[in-house]
C-alpha cells in the first residue's frame, strides 16, 4: 500500500473516531507549510564516542513477528501516541521489515527504529515520495524512531539508537547511516547525535495546496549552531 493510500485510510479512521482537530491540523499542513529537517550521518568506519548510558539496561534485537506484535500494540495509548505508532506499523506493513528494537532486561521493547537499505529504493520512492534522496548502496536510512510513553525521560534515545544502528550496520555491512529529524525536535536531534551521528544536510519540505516539493543542501553553520543550542538546553534541563 502506498503512503498516500495509507494516509487516506488513517484519515478515514480519524474521521470515524471524531478526531476532527487532528485531521484539520494535517490538512493545514498540506495546504501551506514549510518544514526543515536536519540530516545527520554516521560513518561506521570511525569509532564514535559512546552515548550516555540510559537509566535502564538495553540490548538490541531485530524485529520479528513476535516482537512486532508487542512493539506495535497501541492499546492504552493516548490518541496522539496511537497516531504516531500506527504510522510506524504502516511502515512495517508496507514491507520495510529491517527494523530493530532496544529491549530492557524483561525483553520489553523500549525503542524502535527502521533501517532501510538502498535495495528498496523503488519502495522508498513509492512510499515516501521525494522525501529521501537515492542515497546509494553504502548507506542505510534510519526512520520511524519510537519510544513508548512508559520509557520516556529515561535517556533511552541516544543509547537505543546507537545499539540499533550498530546491529543494523553489522547485519548489512554499509559504511554510513543517515536519518532526518525536524529542527524543532530537540530530543531526537540530541539523541541521534549521541548515537554517533554528525550534522550533514538540510532538507526543506514545502506543501502548497497539496503539492509537495523537497530540496536538499549541505548543512550550514546555522544547523551546527542549532545542534549546539539543543545540546546546551538538554544539559540544563537534565
Amino acid at each position: 500500500m502506498s503512503r498516500t493510500m495509507t494516509r487516506l485510510k488513517v484519515i478515514g479512521n480519524q474521521l470515524r473516531a471524531g478526531e476532527i482537530d487532528i485531521v484539520k491540523s494535517d490538512m493545514a499542513k498540506w495546504a501551506d507549510s514549510t518544514v526543515q529537517s536536519i540530516g545527520l550521518r554516521r560513518d561506521f568506519s570511525m569509532q564514535p564516542t559512546r552515548p550516555p548510558k540510559a537509566k535502564i539496561d538495553l540490548r538490541a534485537a531485530k524485529v520479528d513477528d513476535d516482537i512486532a506484535e508487542r512493539v506495535f500494540d497501541s492499546s492504552g495509548l493516548v490518541e496522539r501516541d496511537r497516531q504516531f505508532l500506527d504510522r510506524r506499523r504502516a511502515i512495517w506493513d508496507a514491507g520495510f521489515r529491517n527494523a530493530y528494537v532496544a529491549l530492557d532486561p524483561e525483553d520489553t521493547p523500549v525503542f524502535l527504529s527502521f533501517f532501510v537499505h538502498n535495495s528498496q529504493a523503488q519502495q522508498i520512492a513509492d512510499y515516501w515520495g521525494p522525501l529521501f534522496q537515492n542515497y546509494g548502496p553504502d548507506t542505510m536510512l534510519g526512520e520511524g524512531a519510537w519510544i513508548p510513553p512508559t520509557f520516556r525521560k529515561l535517556g533511552v534515545f541516544g543509547e537505543g539508537f546507537h545499539l540499533t544502528s550498530e546491529a543494523a550496520q553489522a547485519a548489512s555491512g554499509v559504511r554510513y547511516g543517515i536519518c532526518y529529524t525536524e529542527e524543532a525536535n530537540r530530543g531526537a536531534i540530541v539523541g541521534v547525535y549521541h548515537a554517533g551521528y554528525e550534522v550533514h544536510q538540510l532538507r526543506t519540505e514545502t506543501w502548497k495546496l497539496g503539492r509537495r516539493s523537497v530540496t536538499f543542501e549541505p548543512a550550514t553553520d546555522a544547523q551546527h549552531q542549532l545542534l549546539a543550542d539543543h545540546l546546551e538546553t538538554s544539559q540544563r534541563t537534565s
